[in-house]
């Protein structure tokens, strides 16, 4: 059996960054604790095991309100996906000692949220529905921003955004083609919208490298 390691691959800067803080979080002896992180760091138990043998407790649910209704004291890390200023807002309001490891590329998809607020615009976010990063995005400013994942989601969006300046942008993980198709589809059903792609480079670069040498593969594990 032929194995084909496939190139590059392993987790983005923005994960081994989060990693990073929160295995210097586990060192900090100033830090209050217990030490939670908020949501899964990364989706592999290897890794949340070894951080629960350095003391740090990972809690998981369907949405990040949910999980820090569960926490009351100590030291909270926000994951590389982001968080809502709501999220942020409740954990100061219960005096806990917040970490911020949220994603650069995550928190520039923010920025744009709340930069095309201020000017009038609405936005559409295509994301996958359920998944923390979106979750973090739409909360940037609920009132304006539209989560999106098919073409279905598409024809569903009122006609009234023919009304306001608009964009679309998306989750920074989506596959880039998806995004592609979704982003003409939004086009084609309002033609005035503005075109903003997200994908991270690591993301980008992954999804080539298995669509170039995954071919004349079988099976593929990722």
């Amino acid at each position: 059996m032929e194995i084909i390691k496939i190139t590059p691959r392993g987790y983005c800067y923005g994960v081994v960054d989060a990693m990073v803080i929160a295995r210097n979080a586990s060192l900090d002896p100033n830090l209050p604790r217990p030490i939670y992180i908020l949501g899964m760091i990364v989706h592999n138990k290897h890794v949340t095991d070894a951080f629960e043998s350095d003391g740090i407790i990972t809690l998981d649910g369907p949405n990040r309100l949910e999980i820090l209704d569960q926490i009351n004291e100590g030291t909270v890390i926000f994951t590389a996906h982001g968080v809502s200023p709501e999220v942020k807002r409740r954990a100061k309001d219960k005096g806990l000692t917040c970490i911020d490891a949220t994603c650069p590329d995550v928190e520039n998809t923010h920025q744009l949220i709340r930069d095309k607020k201020a000017q009038g615009y609405h936005v559409v976010y295509i994301g996958k529905k359920g998944h923390p990063e979106p979750e973090g995005a739409v909360g940037v400013a609920p009132d304006i921003v539209y989560l999106v994942e098919t073409k279905e989601d598409v024809e569903a969006l009122p006609d009234t955004l023919n009304d306001y300046p608009l964009i679309v942008t998306n989750q920074t993980t989506m596959s880039q083609w998806d995004v592609s198709h979704l982003m003409d589809d939004l086009q084609e059903r309002f033609p005035h919208v503005e075109q903003h792609k997200e994908i991270c480079q690591a993301t980008q670069v992954r999804q080539e490298a298995v669509a170039d040498q995954a071919g004349a593969a079988d099976l593929l594990i990722v």
